[in-house]
């Protein structure tokens, strides 16, 4: 019997082409978006789950910060208990290189991206020997009790072994060496496995933590220091993790480790420090505390998954929209096998026999697309998502998918086409039962152009609060201004070298030495205090460079005078929220007075006007721009770009990276663009704009598909009218008008709906921002006049076809 019911199935779907090729490509968009979704959601659920004891396990945290300081993790050791075991790590810079000696010979040197090798990227770190206790592994060879005690030890994983030495045996690894950077030589003490599944702590080599104090990294990371530098960048402070005792809560440790703070450091009355315990699971989706590592944005994920079942419900109504205006080429068909014998259960199976064959086409097609979008959207999809349509849990997420929208989009239709009379539907009048059902197919149609004028609407007003934030003045200069970091930490005084090849250049018309740009990268942060009437401490950024700074970025002087060049830190330049901060009546009133740092005194000399550090997520900060020469390790540099080509410009950056390598020659020549710098910190909301216009488009086309299955379900039924109406002296142009006029009355009460949820969503989407585009009603308008304007296009073909058709043939029939 079940053969039986997918051979008319096959047939049925084959003689409706149209419908059928609507269908499943419309299920194909939405089933695909699902899978894409489910694997992303699986892959970043799946961070760290897999930790023995990891419901035991958390990292250290503190003031927004995801390190922690120097000392703390061997004064926890030693002061508090109930810790099973607590470790400390730092991880090296990113662009690390590793050299392997080969027979007494330099050898191969590895790069941290390499050519050809794009999966490659390095995991160094510092790691002390509770590392494995914390974070067990599978040990191929090495003793994990000592592996990690001695200086100039490192422990690689299989990933690193094979990489670095090809397929040696792990035993056979034991003993050689590898050198990073140049600098630091060290033997292999240990291999292990790599884990199976996906980790934050996936590093791929493991150097001993003992080597600090041994070694050249003893300058950049001092162990015994309690003073947070703010200046030092996170880089320099290690994670730690602990395993706490079973029984152990969290409150009493945290309240230890800030009683350990407050005895080595006098903390800020105002801006208190407080320790906290971080569960290991949620290091992957809280973005509250800063650190180096891929974030899971969980509003994100939840507002793609929201997306993705939209777009299916989309398609599961256009499902039902176009098979229930197909009942009536089926009545007949149903009147006889019903005349023959069949009941309604049967004829309910038959149905739902033929979706669910058009639904597994449809998903298919869509596992078929998978990888072609996931390609096309690589930058809102994490590295390590695949697909393997084989894998036992996407066999169970397709074949539940499967299941679910067969029945969704198929039940439905089968209850209403199986319960039509035999008597009615072989007299021909079927029509009564579609009429019946007519409120449900205007409210499906409300529906889909409701979820469409919503992501019409997100689209407009994201894109205008995109727009606002890139083109509005930041108070300082940024075309053609270009910024190169020289090394870090350089005492040698060659950034200096490197600014005086620069000028050289007649590419290059300004210079400026500087720690950091004014916008795009990480602040240093320090406490300024005013003693007057009063004692005030305010929070301010810190910009440390010459005195070309303010004049080489247009920033304009409301007060005073600008720094001048000196040898060390001697004056400071205020902005005017720092003025306000500080309880000066005005900028003027500032200048003349001391500002202390570190309870040293320094005068303000000016007050400039307020500019744009950080992204429009956030208020002015205060600012305070002064001339400490050690710190301004950058360049920042404003090419001569005016009434001159793009080969103009590449030629002088060619110059410049030679003339870097030159002097820097271990480093990278990277030159970051300002506009550039400021387009990356509202990469978020780019890709959120990206997002939401895909979603439009696909909502729209999925809306349009529908709209255009019930104008064709419409103008059958009215044929009969339509006829008479022609026969009456209509004009063609009067019946399109006629049938065009319900659509338009279906989008227009679907904008009176979607206004208000898509002015909720933008709202609170727009909170997220101290500075905001107004929602005005002309983006309402503007989105009900394209939705009109999309549905008179999908509805006028079906409607002129038929008002041109000949009354003969349909009165005929009536």
């Amino acid at each position: 019997m079940f053969k039986n019911y997918f051979r008319i199935a096959a047939r049925i779907l084959a003689r409706n082409k149209l419908y059928t090729l609507i269908n499943v490509l419309g299920l194909a968009l939405g089933v695909c978006g699902c899978i894409v979704i489910w694997l992303v959601g699986s892959f970043e659920m799946s961070f760290d789950r897999f930790h023995p004891d990891g419901d035991r396990i958390y990292r250290v945290v503190g003031n927004n910060q995801g390190v922690t300081i120097p000392p703390m993790p061997e004064a926890m050791r030693k002061q508090i208990p109930g810790l099973g075991a607590v470790t400390a790590v730092y991880d090296l810079d990113e662009s690390s290189k590793v050299k392997v000696p080969i027979a007494g010979k330099p050898g191969k040197v590895y790069e941290p991206h390499m050519e050809g090798q794009e999966d490659w990227i390095t995991g160094i770190a510092l790691a002390d020997q509770n590392w494995p206790k914390v974070f067990p592994y599978h040990w191929l060879a090495g003793n994990p009790a000592v592996a990690l005690m001695q200086p100039f030890s490192v422990v690689l994983t299989e990933r690193a072994v094979k990489h670095y030495f090809g397929n040696m045996a792990p035993i056979d690894i034991i003993g050689r060496e590898l050198i990073y950077d140049d600098s630091l030589h060290v033997r292999v003490t240990g291999v292990v496995r790599d884990w199976a599944e996906h980790s934050d702590q996936a590093f791929t080599d493991l150097i001993s933590f003992a080597t600090i104090d041994v070694s050249f990294l003893k300058k950049k990371r001092h162990l015994d220091d309690w003073v947070m530098h703010m200046g030092m960048g996170k880089w320099f402070w290690p994670s730690c993790y602990v395993k706490l005792d079973r029984g152990i809560a969290t409150a009493q440790i945290e309240v230890q480790m800030d009683r350990i703070m407050a005895l080595q450091v006098k903390s800020n009355p105002e801006h208190p420090f407080h320790w906290a315990l971080q569960p290991l699971a949620d290091i992957h989706f809280n973005n509250e505390y800063s650190d180096n590592r891929h974030k899971a944005n969980l509003p994100t994920l939840y507002a793609l998954t929201g997306i993705a079942l939209f777009i299916l419900i989309l398609a599961v109504v256009n499902f039902v929209n176009l098979s229930t205006a197909q009942s009536l080429q089926r009545a007949k068909e149903i009147g006889v096998r019903k005349v023959l014998g069949s009941g309604r259960r049967g004829l309910v199976v038959q149905f739902l026999v033929e979706t669910g064959v058009l639904t597994a086409v449809a998903v298919v097609a869509a596992g078929l697309l998978v990888w072609p979008v996931i390609r096309s959207f690589q930058d809102y999809v994490p590295n390590g998502v695949v697909f393997d349509p084989l894998a036992p849990g996407n066999i169970v997420f397709l074949a539940g998918i499967w299941f679910a929208v067969t029945m969704l989009a198929g039940f439905y239709p089968a209850r209403v086409l199986a319960g039509y009379q035999p008597v009615q539907t072989l007299k021909g009048s079927a029509s009564v039962k579609g009429g019946e059902k007519w409120w449900l197919r205007r409210s499906l149609i409300v529906f889909q152009f409701t979820i469409s004028l919503v992501f019409i609407i997100l689209t407009l007003v994201i894109g205008n609060q995109i727009r606002f934030m890139l083109n509005t003045d930041y108070g300082f200069k940024t075309d053609a201004v270009v910024t190169v970091a020289g090394q870090w930490n350089d005492t040698t005084g060659k950034i200096k070298v490197l600014e005086q090849k620069f000028s050289q250049i007649p590419g290059i018309a300004h210079l400026v030495r500087e720690e950091d740009p004014p916008a795009g990268w990480g602040r240093t942060t320090m406490q300024i205090t005013y003693k007057g009437k009063a004692i005030v401490n305010v929070g301010s950024t810190m910009e440390f460079a010459d005195e070309r700074y303010v004049p080489f970025y247009g920033m304009r002087l409301v007060a005073g005078r600008n720094i001048r060049n000196t040898d060390s830190l001697a004056e400071f330049v205020i902005n005017e929220t720092a003025a306000k901060q500080l309880g000066f009546a005005g900028p003027a009133a500032a200048v003349g007075q001391l500002l202390y740092v570190n309870d040293k005194p320094y005068p303000i000399v000016g007050v400039v006007a307020d500019f744009h550090e950080g992204s429009f997520r956030e208020t002015v900060q205060p600012a305070t721009i002064g001339n400490r020469p050690r710190e301004e390790n950058m360049l920042g540099i404003r090419l001569a770009s005016a009434g001159k080509g793009a080969d103009n410009v590449k030629a002088t950056l060619d110059a410049m990276g030679k003339i870097y390598k030159e002097i820097f020659p271990k480093e990278s020549f990277h030159p970051y663009f300002m506009d550039d710098l400021i387009r990356e910190m509202y990469n978020e909301e780019q890709k959120t704009a990206s997002l939401v216009r895909v979603a439009m488009g696909l909502a729209i086309f999925i809306s349009c598909m529908g709209l255009f299955g019930l104008s064709l379900f419409t103008a059958e039924r009215r044929a009969g009218e339509i006829g008479i109406r022609k026969v009456l002296g209509a004009t063609t142009a009067d019946i399109a008008v006629m049938l065009n006029r319900q659509f338009i009355r279906l989008v227009l009460l679907a904008l009176v709906m979607a206004s208000p949820v898509a002015w909720i969503l933008v709202h609170r989407w727009l909170q997220d921002f101290a500075y905001r585009v107004p929602v005005d009603w002309w983006v309402f308008v503007l989105a009900g006049l394209g939705a009109i304007g999309l549905a008179v296009a999908t509805v006028s073909y079906q409607s002129i076809r038929a008002a041109m058709a000949s009354p003969v043939k349909s009165l005929k029939a009536e």
